[in-house]
């Protein structure tokens, strides 16, 4: 029994070291982190990145906000845009008008 137990914990420590780190925003979206990459967290919302140099010099210089965001799945990837079946799929102007929006007019309204 106890041989059964140590595999599973095993198993445990090892997916959750495999386990990526994801941000989520208020808004639904989601950030994920790349391997060796660090966040930090700032209610100020100013965070500055200190240089020291060999001649004794400190400069520290403004960390601008990382606004990134890991690129959303849409119904229409993998799809021929301008296709029957992209038209079927597309949802216009959700974000404006956009190119996308302007292609649906052309091909798909009648």
């Amino acid at each position: 029994m106890s041989k059964y137990l140590s595999v599973i914990v095993a198993m445990m420590i090892a997916s959750t070291a495999a386990a990526q780190d994801v941000i989520y925003y208020e808004d639904g979206t989601a950030y994920t982190l790349k391997e060796g990459e660090r966040i930090f967290i700032s209610k100020t919302g100013k965070m500055y990145k200190k240089r020291a140099y060999k001649n004794g010099n400190v400069f520290f210089t403004n960390v601008t906000p990382n606004d990134k965001v890991d690129p959303e799945e849409s119904p229409t990837d993998g799809m021929e845009k301008g296709s029957e079946e992209w038209c079927e799929a597309y949802v216009p102007y959700q974000w404006g008008y956009t190119f996308d929006d302007q292609l649906y007019e052309r091909a798909c309204k009648d």
